[in-house]
């Protein structure tokens, strides 16, 4: 119970974390966004599990897992809208990137937190897992918070040498990692075929241990990958920088021919 507790907590509820500590690196100014956005997001976790078995029931029984695969979709679609928004060059109309962050930590709040909801739901009512289970919740909140801040340091570090194309790669890698662990629902269900893996590296770095969980949260690490995941990510990770590179320099271009 203790292990399975922070185990819990490295895969679901630190990409939470991880993601609240990244955006608030950019968007600094208010917290309203991110109360705003966590009671949202809680909220909406409720009403999924609340109707967790009707939604389960859409798409021939396969409901769940598109639903959660959608979310990540929409959080990396919000990822390049962020991305595009943070290095515009008219400050005063960025205002929208609060509703883009609030709009990223809901829905993975809704993905991440109704795994909370059903593991703890199914374990409050008996007594003698009661210690463990808040000795694992201490145990993983303090994993959490302390890499949290590890990490918001370092955006930083890298926000103020390198700029904010630097910090929001780290949150495109994030998230395109998210997205690529998503597809493994889809396996789930038969959406996509993933029985070709591209290579294997559990004598290196296990999934199943703390550092591949923490890698897995960071990048998408996969001891395993499938050829399916390899492809999804190194195109969900490098055409969106490929375009907005390109954007850059025709930008750049049109203002030297503007003088």
């Amino acid at each position: 119970m203790l292990i399975n507790t922070v185990i819990l907590f490295l895969r679901d509820a630190l990409p939470i974390f991880v993601l609240v500590v990244y955006l608030y690196v950019h968007l600094p100014a208010t917290k309203l966004w991110l109360l705003l956005s966590i009671a949202a997001g809680a909220l909406l976790s409720l009403i999924y599990i609340n109707q967790i078995h009707v939604i389960g029931q859409w798409f021939d029984g396969k409901g769940i897992e598109l639903s959660l695969c959608l979310y990540q979709v929409f959080v990396y679609l919000l990822t390049l809208i962020l991305g595009y928004g943070l290095n515009r060059k008219q400050p005063s109309k960025k205002h929208y990137l609060y509703w883009v962050s609030g709009s990223m930590v809901s829905l993975i709040l809704v993905s991440k937190g109704s795994n909370f909801i059903l593991y703890f739901d199914g374990y409050l009512n008996q007594s003698n897992a009661m210690q463990s289970m808040l000795l694992g919740t201490f145990l993983g909140l303090g994993i959490c918070f302390s890499l949290a801040i590890l990490l918001y340091l370092t955006a930083q570090w890298l926000k103020q040498r390198l700029g904010t194309w630097a910090t929001w790669l780290l949150i495109h890698i994030y998230v395109t990692g998210q997205l690529v662990n998503a597809l493994s629902l889809l396996v789930q269900v038969d959406v996509i075929d993933a029985s070709a893996t591209a290579w294997s590296s559990q004598h290196l770095v296990s999934n199943e241990f703390e550092l591949g969980h923490l890698f897995n949260v960071l990048f998408g690490y996969q001891a395993s990958p499938s050829v399916a995941q390899v492809i999804v990510y190194v195109l969900a990770l490098l055409i969106p920088l490929a375009i907005f590179y390109s954007l850059k320099l025709y930008s750049a271009s049109h203002s030297g021919h503007k003088q």
